[in-house]
């Protein structure tokens, strides 16, 4: 078993790691926030992973990209959405959240850090893509590295907040 990394002596010594240290507190943080998912999928708390996409025609079954926990979403509108996910334009029409059918393992998913910053990197806009611009209220996310199998559990119109009951 390998010995949890003394963050206590790591700072005596000013800070400064090396590179196997990045990697086992890069692993630490990673299995300490599938522990507290795996505990969110199974209770089906805020701590759940949940994906957030534009409405589909017919519902999706699976799930790819980029996810968040269910916490970082709720009570929001699928407008608000596009500020924390950094995806401005993507809901216009509403939005769907999709829960995992099973608890994620370390395999299916890579850690993105938080939406302001794709895929770990500082934000560069791409002539392509217009829709996409750093996010103003960033969460973190993390990325499939593959198709999980998915359900809805939100299919949001424009201004209804993830939930709550829309009223008539």
């Amino acid at each position: 078993m390998i010995n949890k990394l003394d963050i206590d002596a790591l700072l005596r010594r000013g800070g400064l790691m090396s590179p196997a240290e990045v990697e086992q507190l890069t692993r630490e943080l990673t299995e300490s926030k599938l522990s507290e998912m795996v505990s969110g999928f199974s209770d089906r708390t805020g701590d759940q992973p949940v994906k957030v996409m534009p409405p589909t025609n017919p519902l999706p079954i699976f799930a790819t990209g980029y996810f968040t926990q269910q916490k970082s979403i709720w009570l929001k509108t699928p407008e608000e959405m596009e500020g924390i996910l950094g995806v401005f334009g993507k809901f216009r029409d509403g939005a769907i959240v999709l829960q995992f059918k099973s608890p994620l393992r370390p395999t299916d998913y890579e850690n993105k850090a938080y939406s302001y910053l794709p895929g770990g990197e500082q934000y560069k806009p791409d002539p392509k893509e217009k829709m996409y611009l750093p996010a103003m209220e960033p969460v973190a996310q993390w990325r499939l590295s593959g198709s999980v199998p998915a359900e809805v559990i939100a299919e949001l119109k424009p201004g209804q907040r993830f939930g709550q009951k829309r009223k008539y």
